[in-house]
């Protein structure tokens, strides 16, 4: 009998130990995404680094244009250093006025050599990124917007 205690006992502790491990690795791969979104990017389009950016930065000015103050900051605190980056886009010249729809946006790539058709499928595929990533919420904020 004491030996279906310990034995009880151990696979108790093992499936204890399995639960927190699959807790901690659902927690990383949902937090490792945040950090990755240009790499990520860069691999999805083949485009360089400032270019992903670039796109990146216009499309989160586009956003903040549009949506309501908490939308966009839910949204913005997905994607690491957003306002480093949109400051970036302003100085750099890509973002130079207001973007008063998706067109506008997807023009504004072209100062980064990003033409059609990539140009309109860059923003579907941060929507497709924040929803891998489990932000939901912010998912569907930025594919309202989107349409």
């Amino acid at each position: 009998m004491n030996a279906f205690r310990t034995y009880a006992h151990a696979s108790a502790v093992a499936a204890l130990a399995c639960v927190i491990a699959c807790i901690a690795f659902q927690g990383r791969a949902l937090a490792t995404p945040g950090r990755s979104i240009i790499p990520q990017l860069q691999d999805e389009f083949g485009m360089s680094e400032p270019q992903v950016r670039g796109a990146l930065g216009a499309l989160l000015v586009f956003a903040r244009e549009r949506l309501p103050k908490q939308d966009f900051d839910s949204l913005a605190a997905r994607i690491p250093n957003a306002e480093h980056i949109m400051d970036a886009v302003k100085q750099r010249g890509v973002v130079t006025g207001p973007l008063d729809n998706i067109e506008e946006y997807e023009a504004s790539l072209l100062s980064l050599g990003i033409g059609q058709p990539l140009a309109s499928q860059f923003a579907p595929a941060v929507v497709k990124y924040l929803g891998a990533a489990g932000y939901t919420h912010e998912r569907d904020v930025l594919a309202r917007l989107l349409d």
